[in-house]
């Protein structure tokens, strides 16, 4: 990792994250970016002129900017970076938009964003900006809910289906392991929906395992109603500090009608949950 890019609405929430991206850098050494997005009204229109003194709107703009650089140089200098590099930036525009534009343009490694978690019709009808980037930035995305300055690597679970599209997921995660020099849980949740014997689901661990080239790990089965509650189950009984999952990153009416196993596990987990794409 080279770069973590942490998006900030300057909330208790944004904080969590930004102190669990700190860790982070410095275990890896690599560049935090520090973001925030402001979104004009939509009749706001900059202007070059003689006028500008005269644009109400242009002048509230220009305030809202200077405002965020304030809170910006504050916010870095109530933490402690030890030995990290890191930037500000205060962009215009749509938040989503800008988060998915600065991931491509600065090649980001790792997105990490705080989120408050939802439930029932709040998490279909309303979502939130952190579900977006999940559901489609194309790097790693890393949400905290709560307070994590004491944020240890140490133990992660992987949730899998021992699939092999998800080896893809499971190197960029050891990406991560080598950071923190932590141990995986690979876990299979068994519900009655999908059932495999022993044997079965053994052939389809060693396969993946061997393809992976993975190491350090311990190999777990679960039994729950649904993956979702076998994923944040497991991490419970476990301690884990933190979750992986790998993600489709379904969109629209698929999205709708399908859920996400991830979006629900960012939604509901304790701990900082890590979504890789599969694709």
């Amino acid at each position: 990792m080279k770069k973590i890019l942490v998006p900030t609405d300057f909330s208790e929430q944004a904080k969590n994250a930004l102190l669990v991206a700190n860790q982070i850098a410095h275990k890896s050494g690599c560049e935090i970016i520090l973001m925030t997005v402001i979104d004009p009204p939509k009749s706001f229109q900059p202007t070059i002129g003689q006028n500008d003194d005269e644009n109400i709107e242009q002048k509230y703009v220009q305030y809202l900017i200077e405002n965020a650089e304030g809170r910006m140089r504050k916010l870095v200098s109530d933490i402690e970076f030890a030995n990290t590099d890191r930037r500000t930036k205060v962009v215009l525009g749509n938040i989503y938009k800008c988060i998915s534009e600065t991931v491509v343009k600065e090649q980001i490694d790792l997105v990490v964003m705080g989120t408050q978690g939802s439930s029932g019709l709040d998490e279909i009808l309303i979502g939130s900006n952190t579900e977006k980037i999940v559901r489609t930035a194309t790097c790693p995305v890393l949400t905290v809910r709560g307070h994590s300055d004491g944020f240890q690597g140490n133990n992660i679970v992987f949730a899998t289906s021992l699939k092999e599209e998800q080896l893809l997921s499971i190197n960029k995660l050891q990406a991560f392991q080598e950071v923190f020099d932590a141990h995986i849980h690979l876990l299979y949740v068994i519900t009655p929906s999908v059932f495999a014997t022993t044997r079965e689901i053994e052939a389809l661990k060693n396969n993946f395992v061997e393809k992976a080239q993975l190491k350090n790990y311990t190999f777990h089965t679960y039994s729950e109603a649904n993956e979702e509650s076998g994923i944040l189950h497991f991490a419970e009984d476990f301690g884990a500090d933190m979750i992986a999952v790998a993600t489709h990153q379904r969109k629209g009416w698929r999205h709708f009608f399908s859920g996400s196993i991830a979006e629900n596990i960012v939604n509901h987990a304790k701990q900082p949950v890590l979504a890789f794409s599969i694709k």
